[in-house]
């Protein structure tokens, strides 16, 4: 409880009543003109290995033509903007970003490549209708998604997926929901799958097997498909943005496309979108389950911020606290802090996680860790055994692994202007 982790700390930490009070298109999409009546222009593999690559961008490469059975003459994005946003100055990626022994680096994409600034109303050149949402590895089409067809595939929730339950979605940070679909005689001919989110114009239109930045969705059939999605900002489908501190409804859905372009009925997942606060530096923890889970970001004068000290001099903010002594702000699963535009100061940064109590009877919890940094973004993946305890862990120690881990270190050089 909430109460013993305040007895044993009274000097650093609020009190448990405190804390629970208080409690694009894949980086601005390049469009070109139809080059036949099918097909569409596919460069994936080449954007892919161009993300992956941390010194500076190749140039521009002609992408392949990919048979897209669902028809239609929009082309897919090309490698990327011909003028990427400034990232910053100095060290690559790989030199400036350190990840923690126990966790494992999920992506790390170069500036502007992905989940971009674009808000709804100002969408990114060359995207084919003006929605806040982004699938990676997809292509935007500005039509309805298709009706279901008889004799066509059929889709699902993977059975690790909880569909009764919201799917909490922050802005800019990734997140993701599985699926499994067969072909009409059971088998795994199935060629892409359909992704809208009801009420917003358009759908995605997502390869089975695609490079992506998030990871290969490679999906053939019943062994499941990993769709990622982010929304860049919190704009409900009537257009109105909501300020940091509010939340909205939406709902997804995803359907399945054989080899012959017949499309499944979809399956639809409720998600909550929570409005947090944008900056030069943010960095969002989402966890696997419902537990209680803390963030700490340290800054580059040493300060560190998490629950018991929530804003720091140099303007790091913690918005978002979720399942605190399970029972604050419970089934939110993320927690999330930020700088502000021009306030996040050059140096050193060192974020990791802690596991407090279990609300899920000592289970063992994964979590994700976003980190975006002058546009750039790292996602990573680490886990817990279960064992939790109502401490502060301020520097964690290979020890302390079981509850306490330090997920990455990272230099933030400045954002260029």
């Amino acid at each position: 409880m909430r109460e013993s982790r305040d007895s044993l700390y009274e000097d650093d930490e609020p009190s448990t009543l405190s804390r629970v009070g208080v409690g694009c298109g894949v980086g601005c999409v390049v469009l070109v003109l139809a080059i036949g009546a099918l097909g569409i222009v596919f460069g994936a593999r080449e954007r892919f290995a161009e993300w992956q690559d941390e010194e500076d961008p190749a140039p521009p490469v002609e992408p392949d033509v990919v048979a897209d059975p669902t028809g239609g003459s929009i082309l897919h994005p090309g490698p990327g903007p011909t003028e990427p946003p400034p990232r910053p100055a100095g060290p690559s990626m790989r030199d400036r970003y350190h990840p923690g022994p126990f966790v494992q680096v999920e992506s790390m994409v170069e500036s502007g490549r992905l989940l971009g600034d674009a808000t709804f109303g100002g969408a990114p050149v060359a995207r084919t209708v003006d929605t806040p949402w982004l699938v990676p590895g997809s292509e935007l089409r500005p039509q309805p998604m298709p009706v279901p067809t008889s004799g066509g595939p059929t889709v699902s929730h993977d059975p690790t997926e909880r569909p009764d339950q919201v799917l909490p979605v922050l802005p800019r940070t990734p997140t993701r929901v599985l699926v499994r679909a067969h072909d009409a005689q059971g088998g795994t001919a199935v060629s892409g799958y359909l992704v809208d989110f009801v009420g917003y114009p358009g759908h995605f239109w997502l390869p089975a097997t695609v490079p992506t930045e998030l990871g290969v969705v490679q999906a053939g059939g019943s062994d499941g498909a990993t769709v990622y999605f982010a929304i860049q900002a919190p704009v409900m489908s009537n257009g109105v943005s909501l300020q940091a501190g509010q939340t909205f409804r939406a709902t997804m859905r995803v359907a399945a496309v054989d080899a012959q372009g017949r499309a499944s009925a979809p399956v639809s997942r409720d998600l909550e979108i929570h409005a947090v606060g944008a900056g030069d530096v943010e960095v969002t923890l989402t966890m696997g389950e419902a537990t209680d889970m803390d963030l700490y970001v340290t800054d580059p004068s040493g300060v560190q911020i998490y629950f018991g000290n929530r804003d720091a001099f140099s303007g790091g903010h913690l918005d978002l606290d979720a399942n605190a002594a399970c029972s604050s702000n419970m089934g939110v699963d993320n927690e999330h802090i930020y700088w502000p535009a021009g306030r996040a100061p050059a140096g050193t940064y060192v974020v990791h996680v802690a596991h407090y109590e279990s609300c899920i009877s000592g289970r063992a919890v994964s979590y994700r860790v976003t980190v975006r940094a002058c546009g750039e973004t790292v996602v990573l993946t680490g886990s817990f055994d279960g064992r939790a305890t109502s401490q502060v862990c301020r520097a964690p120690t290979p020890s302390d692994r079981a509850w306490c881990q330090e997920v990455l270190r990272f230099e933030m050089p400045g954002c260029a202007p």
